[in-house]
């Protein structure tokens, strides 16, 4: 095993099974909710996601671009200005994220409609949402401390705290959903304390300094998490635009069967997502060091791992797909069949996903974030939209569930060139 391997592994292992462990415990929160909220908590959690991740997608780009610029600084052994733009990084983030919250809650009724809402399931969403919104910094604030913790050289601090909120996360679900009967509130409730709870145990690792930097950095912050951002945001316009669809074409149960098929793309999403978030520190460093041959290294290995994850779950959850439906449709015989229907046709995705989020991460990480951009708006955009609004003409019903590989397929076409043509710009630079 090479030294970048090595090292990649050391970071990427506990991001990765901390990963893992969040998306089991929103798994089990689907379990609680199912059964004890219903086929409507499920179709209102769908719904509620692209506006809590439009707003995760934001806290994303803020911490995503200060670990950026810390790593650098890092990689030019500048630990004042490090410790400096930490700071710095968490003052925009409780600021950015307080102002979209009481924008949001002030609009909260006509945003809930928007998303996808009918008079059936309005009340069901408005509760979830409301309480997520109103306590968004507490849903959030676990990503800045486990990004820097890991930038502070202690990856396996993030696995501890994963279990944590997950133990919190099921004992309350329980608590909350099921014996005190509070339904959607409950399940907000916590998943708020839950990631409180994994904050607060991190926090000792991060390590604050006098506030650093000028307008100039703030802007690189938000200048080199923007693909970041755009990533999330376009796919919780792509979660919006097949809530719509689903719910014309096949109704309250197409979105809940959507909301399991969230729960199983979560383990390779947030899988692949600790890897990149392994990557940024070291990645980053490497840059900042001009070490060409190590960030070579790092990608290839990168795409390896990644590819592992990405075609493991494919295998996974084409074998026991339906003991997975199983669990969230509460013997719901219809939406256990379409639910099936719809995992055997998306996870294709799974098989070429991994390079693609891989390739964005990489190039953020580098501090391309236009190339990185691109990509973000292809695979959850453009080529996502294009197949979602012909394919069910043409096809039927499946042509939804089958959009979502079509759409990463495309984007290959785009990532393998982009690839190629920044690794030959920084050996150029760099070398």
């Amino acid at each position: 095993m090479s030294p970048t391997t090595r090292q990649l592994l050391n970071y990427a292992t506990p991001s990765i099974v901390g990963m893992l462990i969040v998306s089991v415990q929103m798994m089990i929160d689907g379990v609680f909710v199912s059964k004890g909220v219903g086929p409507l908590g499920l179709a209102a959690v769908n719904i509620s996601m692209p506006l809590v991740n439009a707003m995760l997608s934001v806290t994303i780009m803020i911490i995503s671009g200060g670990v950026v610029i810390c790593g650098i600084a890092k990689g030019q052994n500048d630990e004042k200005l490090v410790k400096g733009y930490t700071t710095l990084t968490f003052i925009v983030l409780v600021v950015t994220m307080t102002l979209i919250s009481v924008s949001v809650l002030c609009f909260l009724k006509k945003i809930c409609y928007l998303l996808g809402s009918n008079d059936e399931v309005y009340p069901y969403v408005r509760t979830y949402l409301g309480i997520l919104t109103g306590a968004i910094i507490f849903y959030v604030i676990p990503n800045f401390t486990e990004a820097f913790t890991r930038l502070a050289g202690k990856p396996n601090k993030v696995f501890t705290s994963g279990v944590i909120c997950c133990v919190v996360n099921v004992v309350l679900d329980y608590v909350f959903v099921m014996r005190f009967r509070w339904g959607m509130a409950g399940a907000a409730v916590a998943t708020c304390v839950a990631n409180t709870s994994a904050a607060v145990v991190l926090s000792p690792n991060v390590k604050f300094g006098r506030l650093m930097g000028t307008w100039r950095d703030v802007r690189r912050i938000f200048f080199n998490g923007s693909s970041e951002m755009l990533t999330s945001v376009s796919a919780a316009v792509t979660m919006f635009a097949f809530n719509i669809v689903l719910m014309n074409n096949i109704g309250t149960l197409g979105v809940a069967a959507m909301t399991i098929i969230y729960y199983m793309n979560m383990i390779v999403n947030m899988s692949i997502y600790g890897l990149s978030q392994a990557l940024y520190p070291l990645m980053s460093f490497a840059l900042g060091s001009r070490d060409y041959g190590k960030i070579r290294n790092l990608l290839f290995v990168s795409l390896k791992m990644s590819a592992a994850i990405g075609i493991g779950t494919f295998l996974f959850v084409q074998i026991f797909k339906r003991q997975v439906v199983t669990l969230f449709a509460n013997g719901d015989v219809v939406l256990v069949e379409l639910a099936v229907t719809a995992a055997t046709l998306v996870t294709i995705h799974y098989l070429m996903s991994f390079v693609n989020i891989i390739g964005s991460s990489f190039h953020t990480a580098v501090e391309r974030p236009l190339e990185s951009a691109v990509i973000a708006l292809c695979r959850s955009l453009v080529f996502a939209l294009l197949p979602l609004f012909t394919l069910p003409r043409l096809i039927g019903n499946n042509g939804i569930w089958l959009s979502m590989p079509v759409a990463e397929l495309l984007t290959l076409f785009v990532t393998v060139p982009l690839f190629i043509m920044t690794m030959r710009r920084l050996k150029k630079n760099l070398c």
